[in-house]
Order: structure tokens, then C-alpha cells, then sequence
């Protein structure tokens, strides 16, 4: 399941680009709950919806805002993006641990 803070008119752009929503059970958008990944009542409701535990949940964003707001409810397994945009820099992640690109993490 993929959680994304995207509104739904850019988030159909970006799915015809990219054909994501193929590779995936379902795609949850905040605006669908009118609350921001950023906040508590985000992560009640798609508990509510999408039913996760959260001690076995892997979270991958590149708002730290988002992993704090993650970790505050308790989502254990919790991985920052070094690089989200292309044309800027790598920044230094120092809370959470992180990773610059998915097949660190994915089996080929």
C-alpha cells in the first residue's frame, strides 16, 4: 500500500506516467481523509481503513515530518530518502535511518 500526501488530480498525472498503481495493492491518499500523513488523525484513519500493525510496518518518505509523525504512532521500521529531488543535493538525514535509492532494500 502506498500513502501519499499527493492530491488525487496530480496523483492520477503521475500514475499514467509511471504506471505505479499496477505494481501495488492500493494507493491511499491523505486528501481522501482531509488530514495530512503529518498528523495523528492520518494514521488512526487509515488504521481504520487499511487495518496494519504497526510494530511490523515499514515506512518509506521523504518528509521527515511524515517518519516523526510515523514514529509517534508507533510504526517501527521507518527509512528516509537521502535524495528526493534529482535537482538538488543529498541532504544529511540524522534521526531516522535512510537510503538513496530502493534497491538498497528491494531484492533484484
Amino acid at each position: 500500500v502506498i500513502v501519499t500526501n499527493a492530491h488525487r488530480d496530480s496523483l492520477t498525472l503521475k500514475l499514467e506516467e509511471t504506471g505505479l498503481d499496477q505494481l501495488v495493492d492500493r494507493i491511499i491518499s491523505s486528501h481522501d481523509y482531509q488530514v495530512a500523513k503529518e498528523h495523528q488523525g492520518f494514521w488512526h484513519r487509515l488504521q481504520e481503513e487499511e487495518p496494519f500493525d504497526p510494530a511490523r510496518t515499514l515506512l518509506v518518505d521523504d518528509s521527515l515530518a511524515v517518519l516523526g509523525s510515523a514514529r509517534k504512532y508507533g510504526i517501527a521500521y521507518l527509512l528516509s530518502i537521502i535524495q528526493p529531488d534529482s535537482q538538488k543535493p543529498g541532504r544529511e538525514i540524522i534521526d531516522f535511518n535512510a537510503i538513496e535509492h530502493f534497491d538498497e532494500i528491494i531484492k533484484k
